[in-house]
């Protein structure tokens, strides 16, 4: 099973009803276009449902003076869930040469990567 894409939802006053992925072992990627916010617009909640904690790592595509920044892994405690972000595109984004550009790419514990799911948010930009 290839790396597959996770559609970003948008807040609404009047609520949404979350789409939730569930991890695989190829791992996911979500589009990360460039905004006028600092620190970007989209975020994720990921929830673990099995009994042990469980790693998420999301890939880092920036370098600053040809050193790679290095990836975000965040453990997320046995039945809890975790908001990670803001994913500024500066740091996160793959670059324009490489498969998948203006992406994240998202990476779960291989041990039991459908222990944990996600969803990628992002407030609306006016």
């Amino acid at each position: 099973m290839a790396r597959t894409q996770i559609t970003a939802q948008t807040i609404a006053l009047a609520g949404i009803t979350p789409a939730v992925t569930v991890g695989q072992v190829d791992g996911h990627f979500f589009a990360n276009p460039a905004s006028n916010a600092r620190y970007g617009t989209r975020f994720a909640r990921v929830t673990n449902t099995g009994a042990v904690s469980r790693n998420i790592t999301f890939q880092t595509g920036a370098t600053v003076e040809g050193i790679a920044i290095e990836e975000i892994t965040v453990a997320v405690p046995a039945g809890s869930v975790r908001l990670i972000g803001p994913f500024s595109p500066r740091t996160f984004n793959r670059p324009g040469d490489v498969a998948d550009p203006a992406t994240v790419y998202v990476d779960y514990d291989a041990a039991a990567p459908t222990e944990l799911s996600i969803e990628i948010y992002e407030f609306p930009v006016s």
